[in-house]
């Protein structure tokens, strides 16, 4: 009885282990999409001298619907596809100076 026991607090152990696993491995791969798309941003729209990364950032997040062009481009990233990828950022619009 205590053996099925401690079996089955294993698995239940190992299954939590294997989600926080692939969670982190998730939050990972969109922090990359996050900074693949802030780059080819960063062709467009021109940062300030003295600007952090962080704060320039916000500024293409806070116009108008950018939140969910910049949305639409990681997702596009995670399918594969170039062309919705390419639609997305060209709909972002660059914060005035």
């Amino acid at each position: 009885m205590a053996a099925s026991r401690k079996l089955l607090l294993w698995v239940c152990l190992l299954a939590s282990g294997n989600a926080l696993a692939e969670s982190a491995l998730q939050s990972l791969q969109f922090e990359q999409h996050k900074q693949q798309v802030m780059a080819e941003l960063k062709k467009v729209c021109h940062q300030q001298a003295g600007t952090s990364d962080n704060d320039w950032a916000n500024k293409i997040l806070s116009v108008g619907d950018n939140k969910q062009h910049i949305r639409e481009a990681t997702v596009a990233i995670e399918r594969k596809n170039e062309k919705n990828y390419r639609d997305a950022l060209a709909k972002v619009q660059c914060p005035a100076s």
